[in-house]
């Protein structure tokens, strides 16, 4: 007798052709363990009929067909759920898919997602708001609220984006970061609070990163100049030793003097005067590559 599968599909995610996606899920049902059920999202209530779905059938895995939005959304329905996570990656940027090396083709990531080992990964919140991948504080979440305004789409879209919010800023920005027992003031342009190694562009901002190793990474970049913040795109890593500072913790606070943007897996979430942030380990199984076992 076959297991269920919930395929949950934004249908207006950055990449997305909904036409392939669904052919590939009349070849896979012919051929995998799966009853494979979908779910298109409206943008309507959504977090609720998928809350009832779970409720009213046994899923052994969930597939979310989107962008980093998407993946985050489904993924804070599964926590601490004995139901393994798959992701097709159909946004602009994909960022958790990047970081657990998931391939680029659909049909590999069919596979995946739906044969992939599933890895028990740890999970951020910040404010109380599930992050799955990675949280920043400052000119790149300015960066992702003046894209999500502009109406643009892809990496072409964040690079427009990128030189007037670098002009436009009121950076740098001024930080009281407590941790454990250190309190720490810095003036920076980006703090990071990082579950994993890289953004969706495939830069590595956080080369510690382990995603299940029951830390996250808290990380502030001092100066970031236009030249760095376009190389970013092109999958360059923003390390430089003498321009970032980093912490390992599982719990962090952070006081600012008026309020910065806050971003979350790649969505823009408001701004905020404090922050605070803590690690719940263990708490997501998501299906991934063998390369990453």
């Amino acid at each position: 007798m076959k297991e269920n599968l919930l395929l949950i599909i934004n249908p207006t995610a950055g990449s997305i052709n909904v036409s392939e996606v669904m052919d590939l899920v009349d070849e896979w049902s012919n051929e995998s363990r799966f009853n494979i059920e979908t779910y298109k999202t409206s943008g309507k209530n959504d977090e609720k009929k998928i809350e009832k779905l779970l409720q009213d059938k046994a899923y052994v895995r969930v597939v979310a067909a989107g962008g980093d939005g998407t993946i985050n959304m489904v993924a804070s329905k599964l926590l601490n759920k004995d139901i393994v996570l798959g992701i097709l990656a159909c946004g602009s940027a994909n960022g958790l898919a990047t970081s657990m090396q998931i391939p680029k083709n659909l049909n590999q990531q069919f596979d995946i997602a739906l044969n992939g080992d599933p890895l028990t990964i740890d999970s951020l919140f910040i404010n109380d708001i599930f992050c799955a991948h990675i949280a920043d504080v400052g000119i790149n979440a300015e960066l992702i609220y003046n894209y999500e305004k502009s109406g643009a789409s892809g990496m072409w879209g964040y690079a427009v984006q990128s030189i007037p919010t670098l002009l436009k800023s009121n950076y740098p920005y001024k930080f009281k970061i407590s941790i454990e027992d250190k309190v720490i003031e810095r003036e920076g342009v980006l703090l990071v609070f990082s579950n994993a190694r890289k953004y969706g562009t495939g830069a590595i901002v956080n080369p510690e990163g382990k995603i299940d190793d029951g830390n996250f990474e808290v990380i502030l970049y001092k100066k970031l100049g236009v030249r760095e913040v376009l190389e970013t795109f092109r999958g360059n890593s923003l390390k430089k030793e003498t321009s970032m500072e980093m912490y390992q913790a599982t719990s962090v606070s952070v006081e600012c003097e008026s309020p910065i943007a806050l971003q979350v897996d790649g969505e823009f979430i408001g701004k905020y005067n404090t922050f605070s942030v803590h690690i719940q380990p263990q708490s997501l199984q998501l299906a991934v590559p063998k390369s990453v076992r």
